[in-house]
């Protein structure tokens, strides 16, 4: 069993992944997926403040509260820099990073920076208020089933500019970790398309979803088979601490209730 932390990007919520969730669980592993402050369910908390080390913190504190060690991290797009922010952050507690469709920080360069102006699909729109940018159109991620496309639209929301143009502070530690980068086709999108390049130029290893972009939508069972099988290649251990070696206490409390 790997526990998995599906994060998701600019827009959405922890809502976008139910589909691929019950998939993963339906294939014996533990799935969380939590939402950023702002968005989904906690969109009721969107202000000006929001910046992408608040994200970082949201992520840090769940896997802290929860007593998660050995997780996979899931992130896409934009969520893809707050996984990398915590394995630098916490690499005790991360097991390998999948990438999907995500940006690939550097030091000191934003979400914004790393995208360039290439892309057709993840780029932020320029338009909306002075902190908030607009949602990209249902339409241009391609879903193809009307009833989908309509309950996916009316859950996009605005998202704060100011975590798109953060920043990135942390360096490469990162890369210490097992990491894939899942890169989809369908819908070719050129800033997505070097980001999977960037991604193998530092060592990970870069494959192909022929499944448009939003798998976890339109393929999670798909999706939760690849994420399975990239899973088995990290070396996540059983519960325990890359820094000491401990069993985390909730699993050796599993361990001792298995046994009654």
């Amino acid at each position: 069993m790997t526990t998995f932390i599906l994060i998701h990007g600019a827009f959405t919520g922890g809502w976008i992944w139910g589909r691929t969730a019950r998939a993963l669980a339906r294939l014996g592993h533990e799935v969380c997926r939590p939402t950023l402050t702002g968005c989904g369910e906690r969109s009721h908390l969107l202000r000006p403040e929001i910046v992408l080390a608040m994200h970082v913190e949201d992520l840090a504190q769940f896997l802290f509260h929860e007593d998660i060690d050995r997780a996979v991290l899931v992130g896409h797009g934009y969520g893809a820099m707050i996984a990398s922010a915590v394995a630098h952050r916490h690499s005790g507690k991360v097991a390998g990073l999948v990438h999907l469709d995500g940006v690939i920080p550097g030091r000191g360069a934003s979400f914004l920076n790393a995208l360039g102006k290439g892309s057709t699909r993840l780029h932020a729109r320029q338009d909306g208020s002075d902190w908030l940018v607009p949602p990209p159109p249902a339409e241009s991620y391609g879903i193809e089933c009307r009833e989908l496309a309509r309950w996916f639209s009316v859950r996009l929301q605005p998202f704060p500019r100011s975590c798109l143009a953060s920043p990135y502070p942390y360096g490469g530690r990162d890369r210490d970790q097992p990491a894939v980068y899942l890169r989809t086709t369908g819908l070719e999108d050129p800033a997505v398309k070097a980001q999977a390049a960037r991604a193998a130029l530092k060592g990970m290893r870069v494959a192909e979803l022929a499944t448009g972009p939003l798998p976890m939508l339109t393929n999670p069972g798909r999706l939760a088979k690849v994420l399975d099988a990239a899973a088995r290649e990290m070396p996540l251990g059983e519960g325990r601490s890359k820094a000491d070696g401990r069993v985390s206490p909730r699993r050796e409390c599993r361990r001792k209730d298995g046994e009654r």
